[in-house]
């Protein structure tokens, strides 16, 4: 018979999948937006010659920007697969550890002082669940720390977007292209933010 622990962890992993796809799909999307966005910028200013000459630079930072947005997600993806396989086999060994331990309570106490293999198996589960814990904990902060770096270069490529809506302003000519433009990198950029932090706190929330 499963046990609430038992279906308890077995959610809580279901849970975590579930929102690692989910980050990955809203990542994904929302940078091709961030991309698109950028190159359009860079239309604009194109469009419009010499007038836009001082957006160009902003233009020029929104793709390098969207570059090194990529560069920090390529590297959480590298973390979240050996992520997911090491909370898989840290739930694993507590699930069996828990099973031996439930067929030892049900034993009667002189039949399972008489075995002694399933005591050698239990220390073995124990010392397995510990490895696989503490592997799974080293990988979980190296995946929060990629992370951590993903969201500073969100919070540049912000400062960024913040600098073009000004320079957007204090243009003459063309400016409802330009504040159009600055605002679509304004809201994908939060968004992006939104999805990080959302995950971030997930991430968090399975290592405490």
């Amino acid at each position: 018979m499963t046990t609430e622990k038992e279906k308890r962890a077995r959610q809580d992993f279901i849970d975590m999948a579930d929102a690692t796809c989910q980050f990955q799909l809203e990542i994904k999307r929302r940078l091709r937006e961030i991309d698109r966005k950028a190159l359009n910028a860079q239309v604009l200013v194109k469009r419009h010659g010499k007038d836009l000459s001082g957006y160009g630079v902003v233009a020029q930072s929104f793709r390098e920007g969207a570059g090194a947005m990529q560069a920090a997600v390529d590297a959480v993806q590298e973390i979240i697969a050996p992520f997911m396989t090491g909370r898989l086999d840290d739930l694993r060994a507590a699930l069996q550890l828990e099973t031996l331990e439930r067929v030892q309570d049900g034993m009667q106490s002189e039949v399972a002082g008489r075995c002694g293999g399933l005591e050698s198996y239990r220390n073995r589960l124990e010392e397995e669940r510990d490895i696989n814990e503490r592997q799974y904990r080293e990988i979980g902060s190296s995946l929060l720390k990629a992370l951590e770096r993903f969201e500073e270069v969100v919070t540049e490529l912000d400062y960024v977007v913040v600098n073009g809506r000004i320079e957007a302003a204090l243009k003459s000519g063309s400016t409802a292209p330009l504040a159009q433009v600055s605002m679509d990198m304004h809201r994908a950029v939060s968004s992006v933010r939104e999805v990080l932090r959302g995950y971030r706190e997930q991430i968090e929330g399975s290592l405490r």
